[in-house]
């Protein structure tokens, strides 16, 4: 692999080579469309570098792509963008990308409606693919995950890929705070990568990691409160042991950091769901759900199917936006084929919050109304697992920026076993009094029985998984919901590859699994 020349730091591509490019004005031109009396221009020669050597190295389907714009200069960055287009209704495919002033990239976007998302990934090998992007596209000291993760984001078409993150340093010790990210798809191509600018603290303003316990101290305190759960890996077809709490060890006292939220799994849950489904077919019907059940007033609201326009005619969901310049919006994306929803999200604040915010079990029952009412059309046992804010939050928590949201994932449950993945997440906000985040996965076809005979026991299996746990030390950013501690702590955390692991219940054995990666608030 050829080391790339820090000042030839970015283009789209080869094609475009060739394509004639008209320019406009200094800071904006548009590709050739062959009907313009300007003349063309050639492309700026860091430009068509960038372009080349993406193309060779990590994404081939270039080749079948054109420069359809360009903006910027060497000094302010660039924006690029490619396409297959040949006429408005005819684009499969789109490339965009972002430089800096310094000639880093910054963002790049391949989207592709044809894309394969049912060939299993090879692991390894978009992890390397990844790794090699990163060390070759990201000049700053980093700390690269040891694996890939695995994206399920449907509502953002990033479904089924390897994702490889990528963290700064201080004081020569990891930060948990992720700041760039590369994705890779089933073929070993590069489609999306994003790296975000995030300001450290000194060296001075935080612990001295010279000053932490010793390793094996906050291990044996992390390995007494770690628990196991039995659930059914809908992915694999079998049982196994996953961990179901995870500590975060103070680095500085050893001891384990309270967590800010309370967690709770219920017993079996059967509801008897009335759902009419087809109102996620009919925009009316959404509107008045939104209406009458939201409050929105809808008039006051700038409608839009984002995924309406022709050159989306082959996405693989549609998604309707409802859109306030003050007050909630409300954002609804469906799966294009089935129509059946992907996620609801209502944004922004309530014109009046309660003055009584919702108990937590009020915040549960409107979750399973919703359910009831929207998601489920017949009867299913779930086991929901609840989370809710402790009533005195740590001082680094600004208690006006903090959303009093309680948390509900609703595992499908098998003779009293559930499954790994939930088939519904909401959110319920306590003070705007409603569900304010439906997520719905897409979970595989689940068998009528499972049985636990000749299973191993939970104890036998968390010492399996404890022989193969390990702990890092890091700085660590204490959070709760979208808000984060302005410093990090010193704190031992499970290692990417610790979260990753399995004990196969038949057997005992340890297996690595994918981890699921989520996108940082």
């Amino acid at each position: 692999m050829k080391k790339r020349n820090r000042a030839a730091m970015f283009v789209l591509a080869v094609s475009m080579v060739t394509t004639p490019v008209a320019l406009l004005h200094p800071l904006s031109s548009y590709a050739y469309d062959g009907k313009s009396s300007l003349e063309p221009i050639q492309l700026p020669e860091d430009i068509v570098h960038l372009l080349t050597e993406l193309k060779e190295d990590y994404v081939p389907l270039m080749k079948d792509l054109h420069v359809d714009s360009y903006g910027g200069t060497s000094n302010s960055g660039y924006v690029i963008n490619l396409s297959d287009r040949k006429s408005i209704i005819t684009t499969n495919t789109t490339l965009n990308i972002s430089t800096n002033a310094e000639g880093d990239m910054t963002r790049f976007v391949l989207h592709d409606v044809n894309r394969d998302k049912t060939t299993k990934i090879n692991k390894k090998e978009a992890y390397q693919k990844a790794v090699d992007f990163i060390r070759n596209y990201i000049a700053v000291n980093h700390v690269i995950s040891p694996q890939a993760t695995l994206s399920f984001d449907r509502a953002s078409e990033l479904d089924h890929l390897a994702v490889v993150s990528v963290y700064p340093q201080l004081n020569n010790t990891w930060v948990d705070k992720e700041t760039a990210r590369v994705m890779v798809d089933a073929k070993g191509q590069v489609v999306y990568f994003q790296q975000d600018k995030v300001k450290l603290p000194t060296p001075a303003e935080v612990a001295d990691p010279s000053k932490t316990v010793p390793l094996e101290k906050a291990t044996k305190e992390w390995q007494d409160k770690v628990s196991m759960e039995l659930v059914y890996d809908e992915s694999a077809g079998k049982l196994v042991y996953v961990p179901d709490q995870l500590p975060t060890i103070d680095a500085l006292s050893g001891e384990e950091v309270p967590s800010v939220y309370k967690t709770t799994t219920n017993e079996t849950m059967k509801i008897k769901g009335t759902a009419d489904m087809g109102i996620w077919r009919d925009t009316k019907k959404m509107e008045q759900m939104l209406e009458k059940d939201f409050g929105l007033k809808l008039n006051q609201r700038t409608y839009k199917n984002v995924k309406e326009d022709k050159k989306y005619k082959n996405s693989d969901i549609d998604r309707h936006e409802w859109n306030a310049s003050s007050y909630q919006s409300a954002w609804i994306t469906l799966d294009r084929k089935t129509k059946s929803p992907i996620e609801f999200k209502l944004d922004g604040s309530v014109e009046k919050e309660l003055e009584k915010p919702l108990t937590h079990d009020e915040a549960k029952d409107i979750a399973v109304q919703f359910v009831e009412k929207y998601l489920l059309s017949k009867e299913q046992a779930f086991s929901v697992k609840e989370t809710s804010l402790i009533e005195n939050l740590p001082g680094w928590a600004d208690q006006n920026l903090v959303r009093p949201i309680s948390s509900f994932a609703f595992h499908p449950e098998i003779d009293g076993i559930p499954t790994k993945r939930p088939l519904f997440y909401m959110e319920v906000d306590a003070k705007k009094g409603n569900v304010v985040l439906v997520q719905v996965n897409d979970l595989p076809s689940m068998p009528a029985t499972i049985s636990k005979d000749g299973i191993v026991k939970d104890e036998k299996a968390k010492d399996a998984y404890l022989k193969e746990a390990n702990l890092r030390l890091a700085y660590w950013y204490p959070k709760v919901g979208t808000h984060s501690a302005k410093l990090p702590e010193l704190a031992y955390l499970p290692t990417a590859d610790a979260k990753s692991l399995q004990i196969d219940a038949a057997t005992g054995a340890v297996e690595e699994t994918w981890l699921e990666w989520k996108a940082s608030d």
